[in-house]
């Protein structure tokens, strides 16, 4: 067994890398992987195996406006929602602990909306995303 550490990560051990370039403007980020999973059945009524079926990966990431504006003038015809990106989330931590990688691949923007109310100093935008596969500790 590889070796365990109980190294816990914050906020401030992140990076997130996205269309080749660090984001400063992130607020927050998560992912989901999921997959189909049922209960073999023959004879009895205790099952037998559990099956698998598909896999799927979703989640969001909510930055400042300008990033998304960014990412809208990098997309195909200006379409965030043709843009098609890796994600890529490591945690550094600063007493030298080991770094852990994960990249989120061929991700690609379910929606958006923009909005903003009286007193907001600055536009947070959440971008709910789908992705084909997640590369862990990379």
């Amino acid at each position: 067994m590889a070796d365990y550490s109980s190294k816990n990560y914050s906020w401030n051990d992140i990076s997130i890398a996205l269309g080749g370039r660090i984001i400063e403007g992130v607020d927050e980020v998560e992912y989901t992987a999921k997959q189909e999973k049922t209960v073999l059945r023959g004879r009895g009524t205790i099952g037998h195996k559990i099956v698998r079926g598909n896999k799927d990966f979703e989640g969001k990431i909510v930055l400042w406006q300008s990033e998304v504006e960014a990412m809208i003038k990098d997309a195909p015809n200006n379409d965030i929602l043709a843009l098609n990106f890796d994600i890529i989330w490591s945690f550094t931590p600063n007493d030298g602990g080991a770094t852990v990688t994960d990249v989120l691949v061929s991700c690609e923007v379910k929606e958006y909306k923009k909005g903003m109310k009286q007193g907001d100093q600055n536009m947070l935008v959440e971008l709910p995303i789908i992705f084909l596969d997640i590369k862990h500790q990379q």
